[in-house]
């Protein structure tokens, strides 16, 4: 099974009609694969995630401007607003609300278009470059550069997501940008991969698999088989396979954490390429019956087939039998430790010099301690740094709370020696790691925290710095923030290969943004929950890249590792090598670092609300032009073509005659006690350039998060493909607008953000007057977007006239006791400084009040609208219940409303064949009411 022959792949396809290339002659609207209606997807091979211009002075009060996005002539308008933008998005506009059209046939329509608008979306992950070098070549410095990622496409027909592995030849001039790419055919990745880790040198590739699905939650005797894991060690370029190693599973440690985003970070190669750090579950107690006939008389036994020992009467007991988990999308994770594998002697050793346990509590409790992950080896090999989280041992977690998304929770930097435990790998062997003995570095040098005075710190990064040797770079916050997202500023110390880190050679390079200036090109602060996995130029390390929200956009922003400077990279791939002639003329496109060459040249992407993401080149030479002020040359390398979604509806290639816009709106509103920018992004139909179209408001959830101008395809479905406007809402309490602007909202929810969304509603409906209905508004969202949604037809019921909402948190009274984060009913409710995070109690009766008084149910009496309500029954964040109550309350006053609910999804409803389902509900919905 050799799923990497690189060179075979380019000696094979470079012969045949199907190698696509690419050159800068092609323009993005013509890059596209077209695929017949019949093409069998199943047998092929094949993120969603701006230059503003100066409010001016505005009627009641607040300021407003619009800018309207132009990527050849940016324009404002602080007048009119304007219906029309040479902002083009390649969709014919499928006109699906002719009501001569049957219900049948509009059903065909509506899955047509759903189909049609998903199968373009473009979600890209693990990418990387490599120099891959024949046989003749291994002498020389050249050799054949390609560039990989994994792109994920819906099924909806098997509801699953499906894995592509993408290859691209890179070849030209990088110093010119003339780069020029030749995409080979993708190959569908099997669902038992779980991880593919290239090695630093891209020489070797790390297959992590999985031989069956995940095991059931285990029984009360807790004695449930968990999967079997292997590792696939491919050399020569990942083109031979030369190592199987069956991991530990069950024996050593449980399920591996592949997330990517969150605990785990990712699985990582030490610099010598000889072994690998990862998270896995810890091993629970086997558990037996009090009435086990072979435990009868004892509490707890040793198992002598297998020297393990036995709970008896453990299998209901918290931290034993049950796991304590950490809620939304980790309802099975309990406890993390960390683990190596040597891939030359297939050994596997667990790091024992951790943070130390509660006094008392078992070695294979889950209950209490830390929770470790984002492991990497320091360039000598000799040590791991590491992030835990407090799981009880720190003191501020009596009660485990939800972790995704809650950037908030306590977490420090730790590094532990592995001298002694890579030793013990690396002798002796050469078995399977599941045969081996139980290994552990517990003699190696006690472990040290290096921010033991920071409530949060994340994502750390190694680089060689010229002048000044290796250091240590992460993610920072020393006093940190109590709302669920927040600015963050990175830090850094000098690293010793023997003693590890130089704690008093700390740096701050770049501290949290609190306060931002009045001025739309004002660096916000960093808003990024991760550093990229190479996010350096080059082997000096002067410069740092990242990929963080600038307001309204995701920009790539340009770090001096010395001074902290912060420049934004200002490209454009829709003019490729021109540039563009000022800061002023940039994109109001979002942008994002993919990786980075060895050379420091840089992999981006570039997506509009209007276009999928389209993947470019930025060579090194204008990564470090010290003038940031210009837009610097830019290259496409590949614009991938749809990969359809179902073999139910065909998949419609998409014409170039009739466009789709959209604008950038600013705002800063009248109320409220901290002045800020709220911005709106709204997508204007093909079809408002001749008629007047109705209104969809979308504000987001969090509150603490942000939609930026990227491609988001249920809302390019909803707008060109439904013929509405959108209008998503960046109201204050987004991320990428300041910590002060964020956390104005703390303690104001259900007013401030309210009064924001209606604010800038008003404004466009006025604006816009000429292309958008006034008499035809409605609103739409998810979670606190949902939250929002009820308060503006409960508040605004003349105005809003149709109303559709996932998983609402519609009464914070009745959440807060029922959540997995009820630190967010009190810092929402109450404001900063509220939760006790030593403590866990209930809510007083007076907070009780005060909570439902801050929620929608106090304005159900007001509503008149037709609502649509959808929940995940699996929801761990806003219980179903929420939503529940809040259509129970709506069909008692016979308001037209229909419940959808969705029995194993959970908060982000995004099972595919129930996100597809949803969406189509969510428009038939608008089409009937609006």
């Amino acid at each position: 099974m050799q799923l990497f022959q690189y060179i075979s792949l380019v000696l094979i396809i470079a012969t045949t009609s199907n190698c696509f290339v690419y050159d800068k002659q092609q323009r993005i609207a013509n890059a596209h694969f077209k695929y017949s209606n019949n093409h069998n997807l199943n047998t092929s091979s094949s993120s969603y995630p701006s230059s503003a211009i100066s409010p001016v002075a505005g009627g009641g009060g607040g300021r407003t401007s619009v800018v309207s996005s132009d990527s050849s002539n940016k324009t404002s308008n602080t007048s009119t607003g304007s219906c029309t933008s040479s902002t083009e998005l390649n969709m014919s506009t499928m006109d699906s609300t002719n009501k001569n059209v049957s219900s049948t046939q509009q059903q065909l329509q509506d899955a047509l278009l759903y189909n049609s608008y998903i199968a373009a979306a473009v979600e890209i992950s693990q990418a990387n470059v490599s120099v891959i070098k024949q046989q003749q070549q291994q002498q020389q410095q050249s050799g054949t550069t390609i560039l990989s990622f994994l792109r994920l496409a819906r099924d909806i027909d098997t509801n699953t997501k499906r894995q592509f592995l993408y290859n691209i030849l890179l070849s030209g001039n990088s110093i010119t940008s003339a780069i020029t790419s030749t995409i080979l055919p993708p190959t569908h990745l099997s669902s038992n991969i779980i991880a593919r880790i290239p090695s630093p040198s891209g020489d070797k590739v790390a297959i992590w698999i999985r031989t069956t699905t995940p095991s059931q939650p285990q029984t009360k005797d807790n004695n449930s088989k968990p999967c079997k894991q292997f590792v696939e060690i491919w050399i020569n370029g990942g083109t031979t396979l030369s190592q199987q190693i069956a991991l530990p599973t069950g024996t050593l440690h449980g399920e591996i954490c592949t997330d990517a985003s969150w605990f785990g970070g990712t699985i990582q190669w030490n610099m010598q390429e000889t072994a690998l750090v990862y998270s896995a579950e810890r091993i629970v107690p086997r558990t037996a019956s009090y009435f086990d006939e072979k435990v009868h008389g004892q509490k707890e036994k040793e198992d002598e087939k297998d020297n393990e020992i036995v709970v008896v009467g453990g299998g209901n007991v918290l931290g034993i039998g049950i796991g304590e988990h950490w809620g939304e999308k980790y309802g099975k994770t309990s406890r993390l430790d960390l683990f190596v594998v040597n891939i030359e002697t297939k050994r596997v050793g667990r790091v024992d010099n951790m943070p130390l346990e509660r006094v008392g509590k078992s070695a294979r409790s889950t209950e209490g301690g830390y929770v470790f992950g984002q492991a990497r080896f320091s360039p000598s090999g000799k040590h791991v740094v590491y992030i835990a989280w407090d799981a009880g041992e720190g003191g501020f977690m009596p009660k485990r709370l939800g972790s995704i998304y809650c950037f908030q929770r306590h977490c420090a930097l730790y590094q532990s020696s592995v001298k002694r435990l890579m030793e013990r790998l690396g002798s002796g062997g050469g078995g399977d790691g599941e045969k081996e003995e139980k290994l552990s570095g517990r003699d190696d040098e006690e472990f040290v925290c290096l921010t033991p005075d920071d409530r949060l710190a994340r994502s750390p990064r190694f680089s060689n710095i010229e002048g000044e040797g290796t250091r240590l770079f992460w993610l920072s916050h020393r006093e940190g923030f109590d709302s669920h997202g927040g600015v963050m500023g990175l830090s850094s110390v000098e690293w010793d290969d023997d003693v590890g880190a130089k704690l008093e050679s700390r740096k701050d390079i770049v501290k949290p943004v609190y306060n931002v200036a009045d001025d739309e090109n004002a660096f916000p602060g960093l808003f990024l929950n991760q550093l990229p996995e190479g996010c350096f130029t080059s082997k000096d390390g002067k410069f740092m890249f990242v990929t963080s929200q600038w307001r309204s956009t995701s920009k790539i922003l340009r770090i001096s590792t010395s001074t902290g400077e912060i420049q934004p990279v200002l490209f454009d791939l829709n003019t490729e090598a021109e540039g563009c002639a000022s800061a002023d003329a940039a994109t109001d496109a979002s942008q994002s670092l993919l990786c980075m060459t060895d050379q420091g040249d840089a992999i981006v992407t570039q997506s509009e609300p209007n276009s999928p993401p389209v993947i470019g080149f930025i060579p090194a030479s204008s990564l470090l032009h010290e003038n940031q002020n210009h837009c610097v040359p830019s290259s496409v390398v590949a614009n991938l073509g749809p990969i359809s979604a179902t073999c139910s509806a065909d998949l419609k290639t998409f014409a170039d005659d009739e466009k789709c816009n959209y604008s950038l709106v600013r705002v800063t509103p009248p109320h409220g006690n901290v002045s800020a920018l709220v911005e709106g992004i709204l997508l204007l139909p093909s079809k408002s350039k001749t008629s007047r179209v109705p209104l969809i408001v979308v504000p987001h959830g969090g509150p603490h998060g942000c939609t930026p101008t990227s491609y988001i395809p249920s809302y390019a479905y909803l707008s060109e493909g439904g013929g509405y406007a959108v209008l998503h809402v960046n109201y204050r309490g987004s991320t990428g607008f300041g910590q002060a602007a964020l956390e104005s909202l703390t303690g104001n929810v259900g007013t401030q953000d309210v009064l924001d969304c209606h604010y800038l509603t008003t404004n466009v409906l006025s604006q816009f007057s000429n292309c958008i209905d006034e008499t035809r508004v409605g609103v739409c969202g998810g979670s606190h977007g949902g939250f929002l949604s009820a308060h503006l037809i409960g508040q605004y019921p003349d105005l809003f006239k149709v109303a559709a909402m996932r998983n609402p948190v519609t009464n914070i009274a009745t959440m807060v006791t029922s959540t997995d984060i009820p630190d967010w009913c009190y810092v929402e409710t109450f404001g900063i400084g509220s939760y006790d995070w030593k403590t866990f109690r209930g809510p007083t009766g007076e907070e009780l009040r005060m909570m439902w008084e801050a929620s929608p149910i106090a304005h159900i009496d007001n509503v008149k609208a037709p609502t649509l309500v959808a929940v995940g029954n699996s929801d761990m964040r806003v219980p179903p219940s929420q939503g529940m109550e809040y259509y129970y309350a709506l069909r008692a006053k016979g308001i037209d409303t229909k419940l959808l609910i969705y029995q194993e999804d959970d908060h982000a409803i995004d099972k595919v064949q129930s996100e597809a389902d949803h969406w189509i509900n969510i428009k038939r919905w608008f089409d009937k009411y609006l």
